[in-house]
């Protein structure tokens, strides 16, 4: 398999385990792809790699997703959701995908593709399965069914669609499970990192498991565009775009942008990151979005407002911004669902 044979919709398809072959395929062309990404949307970092910070053409609207969670049926509905000809992606409406093939809108992932969260009494199922030593049984196959055709679908977007599709680190994005630079071992409803580290281990090999590894380490960490900014977790201080741009220099940035928990923040952040980042006049109608903590309902706000917090693991929301006018929850956010 040495070109892409599968399109986005076929692995969100997937009824069983993604082969060998794929897995390496797409993970090295994923790789290929953040590798030489152009630095007139991501700025070369201080070692002349691309940085951490995607900068986004003005010109243009974003659909911003929140966190996948091995749902691959949420990217599936994604892609075939109809963007308003409101928000001028094109003179009717079109596709995400549609979108995404003519160059037309940015999709960007706040992160954490793996592991699912409106599963628990599975975690504990697959956790009673590691603890009798079985590391690929009936609950385990499920569950790394559903991720891996999730995550092979957004390797899918980003080897086909590399500078208008892209997915932010979030501290789901440690396949190694590892506790260095900023990130940290998870464990929630049971031991999932340990445990999926261990099932790709053994049912894939350590190679695969060694290119995950590469792919995450490779992703960004921010992204702006005219009326907004997107890190996958509250900003717990205030950065310079130097230091975004830098990032994996910095292990405070990366535990703050992707770990931070709700109503830890006294100070207010996400404004003076926004003067920082945008045209001054741009700030005022811009929110900075993320994800990250589960919300009720469509959306919270905090710091005043000007942070919106999307993920609701139980809806299939996306946020559409217009690059004309303020993003507005009300009207703008939309369920893809069918």
């Amino acid at each position: 398999m040495d070109k892409l044979e599968l399109s986005a919709i076929d692995c969100c398809n997937f009824k069983q385990l993604p082969s060998y072959e794929i897995l390496n395929t797409l993970l090295n062309q994923a790789i290929t792809a953040l590798e030489n990404e152009k630095s007139s949307y991501r700025p070369v970092d201080c070692k002349g790699n691309p940085g951490s910070l995607l900068v986004l053409n003005k010109e243009k609207p974003a659909i911003i997703v929140p966190d996948i969670h091995a749902r691959p049926f949420f990217v599936k509905n994604i892609l075939n959701f109809n963007i308003p000809a409101k928000f001028k992606a094109a003179s009717k409406p079109i596709s995400v995908e549609k979108a995404l093939q003519d160059g037309r809108a940015y999709v960007v992932c706040v992160g954490d593709a793996f592991h699912t969260e409106k599963t628990g009494p599975r975690w504990e199922k697959i956790q009673k399965e590691f603890n009798s030593g079985v590391v690929d049984g009936d609950a385990m196959v499920q569950e790394m069914t559903e991720c891996l055709a999730a995550f092979t679908a957004l390797l899918t977007l980003k080897v086909k669609y590399p500078e208008y599709f892209h997915f932010l680190k979030g501290n789901h994005e440690n396949i190694l499970n590892v506790s260095v630079n900023g990130d940290f071992a998870f464990c929630k409803y049971a031991d999932e990192g340990s445990m999926v580290k261990r099932f790709i281990s053994q049912y894939y090999g350590e190679d695969i498991l060694y290119l995950i590894s590469c792919y995450e380490n490779l992703l960004p960490f921010a992204a702006y565009g005219k009326y907004y900014v997107v890190t996958h977790a509250e900003p717990a201080k205030v950065f310079t775009k130097k230091q975004l741009i830098d990032a994996r220099k910095y292990p405070e940035v990366i535990y703050s942008l992707i770990w931070t928990r709700n109503d830890v923040v006294t100070d207010y952040t996400v404004v003076p990151i926004m003067k920082n980042l945008l045209d001054k006049e741009d700030v005022e109608k811009a929110l900075h979005f993320g994800g990250h903590r589960p919300v009720i309902g469509n959306y919270a706000l905090r710091q005043d407002g000007k942070y919106i917090q999307i993920h609701n693991p139980a809806r299939q929301n996306i946020c559409v911004v217009s690059s004309k006018r303020k993003f507005n929850p009300q009207k703008d956010i939309y369920e893809v669902k069918p």
